[in-house]
């Protein structure tokens, strides 16, 4: 499709929805008669000078003569962890281009899901919308209601793993609006030198640690299983591992061909989440996740698995310097496989619906073009390494978001489970308190998961598990 520039400007819909506008013509620039292709062009009454590139004249950007609206749905936790980020880029966008955003706010969580659906199968979805990417875009069924971005400019420097999280059938559909996010082990790092230790590349290497950490009197696991959800991160962490042995484990899954108890690669995970339980402070069951970055900032507990979208947002809450801390992957059993498992952020996608696809496309392009990322990356803080090649971290990111950066590089990363499958039991968290506690075996709670797994693959309609 034709390159169509723009601008915007971020509104709110709740209070000028009134200002919608209607779409305008583009211009293209032209050059005056009579010239050798050094003429200047005119846009809306201003003189706008041709580009040069390898010396020849290039044209400049097409703009609208009229202001062009597109109407944007986003739920409100997004706006108000990014929506900074967001406003600038619409402020920049302005002065290049010609486009207004009107902002739609969808309610959180699964009611916001079904309003998502609803939308769509009315006809009635937004020109752009944010939402999750890997199975929970799945199942909105892209193909029916999203533009086809895979040969379009805005895909072409998306970082292949973020690009696994929005392709269905082949077919590419979303652009990522924020950092990366990794499942890991945050550490003290200065337990880990006054003790000797080293980042361990084995799982065997990792318990030995944590028996040097425990014989010199520290918690050398934090346990938050007050939220039971915190309790799945050893677990959900470990895919990386899992695929690493099983390359066909998402879709066997999924399947209903390959189990969790009967696969020994993820039976594994589930074999090391139960290994922690001696690990973990004396009040682990009714630790909160607050109560838990408060003791892992003041006191003597030295690891804790979790997402670094969250383990790092402790510093804002509870103080502290984050360089205090650091991040290493789960390890598996062999040093040579060693690498993150990752959770993609939201993707934007454009509705096939949209009467302003053209210039939907190039605000994608813009958002994801280096002058939109040093922008977005000014107002947002990074989780992990950017989903756009060659956007570098800013430099007051912390060292251990930093320390990232290397296996995206050299592609040791994989992609959390549930941004390959949808199947996911109900019951994941309070199984996995169960494990971690020894109410139930590794064993016996891959297999209660098993069966979890099922309940859920029957309400969604999944072949072989019935």
């Amino acid at each position: 499709m034709k390159k169509k520039a723009l601008s915007m400007i971020l509104t709110c819909s709740a209070v000028i929805s009134l200002l919608a506008g209607c779409g305008g013509s583009a211009t293209q620039p032209e050059t005056s008669e009579g010239t050798s292709g050094d003429a200047s062009a005119v846009e809306n009454g201003e003189e706008v000078l041709p580009a040069e590139e390898d010396g020849d004249i290039v044209s400049t950007d097409v703009y609208y003569d009229e202001t062009v609206t597109l109407s944007c749905l986003v739920d409100q936790n997004w706006l108000d962890s990014y929506g900074e980020a967001l406003e600038a880029l619409s402020e920049a966008a302005l002065e290049k281009y010609n486009i207004q955003i009107e902002l739609e706010n969808k309610t959180n969580g699964s009611d916001g899901d079904n309003q998502v659906k609803t939308r769509l199968a009315a006809g009635e979805m937004t020109d752009l919308l944010i939402f999750n990417s890997g199975a929970q875009l799945m199942a909105l069924n892209p193909a029916e209601y999203f533009v086809d971005l895979t040969n379009e400019p805005c895909m072409a420097n998306v970082d292949e793993t973020f690009k696994k999280a929005v392709t269905a059938n082949g077919v590419q559909y979303g652009i990522p609006v924020t950092s990366s996010n990794v499942g890991g082990i945050i550490y003290k790092k200065a337990v880990y030198e006054e003790l000797g230790l080293e980042v361990p590349k084995t799982w065997e290497d990792f318990l030995k640690n944590c028996d040097a950490c425990k014989a010199a009197g520290y918690d050398a696991v934090l346990g938050t299983c007050g939220d039971a959800w915190s309790a799945q991160y050893p677990v959900l962490s470990d895919n990386y591992n899992v695929e690493a042995v099983e390359t066909n484990w998402a879709a066997d899954f999924e399947a209903g061909t390959s189990k969790v108890a009967t696969t020994e690669a993820a039976l594994r995970s589930w074999q090391k989440l139960s290994d922690l339980g001696q690990y973990l402070n004396n009040d682990y069951m009714a630790t909160t996740v607050s109560d838990g970055m408060d003791m892992l900032v003041e006191e003597n507990d030295v690891v804790h698995f979790f997402l670094t979208s969250q383990a790092f947002a402790i510093f804002e809450t509870y103080g502290g310097d984050p360089d205090e801390f650091s991040i290493f992957p789960v390890p598996g059993d062999d040093a040579s496989v060693n690498g993150y498992t990752v959770w993609m952020p939201n993707g934007m996608y454009v509705s096939n619906n949209s009467k302003n696809i053209e210039a939907a496309l190039t605000f994608l392009e813009f958002y994801v073009s280096e002058e939109g990322m040093d922008i977005a990356k000014a107002h947002m803080k990074a989780d992990g390494p950017y989903l756009v090649k060659g956007i570098e971290l800013p430099e007051d990111t912390c060292e251990g978001v930093m320390g990232i950066q290397p296996y995206f590089d050299e592609g040791r990363t994989g992609l959390a489970l549930e941004f390959e499958t949808q199947l996911k039991g109900a019951s994941c968290d309070q199984i996995c308190v169960e494990c971690i506690s020894g109410a139930l075996t590794a064993e016996e709670a891959a297999a209660v998961y098993d069966q979890d797994c099922q309940k859920m693959a029957v309400q969604l309609g999944l072949e072989g598990w019935e």
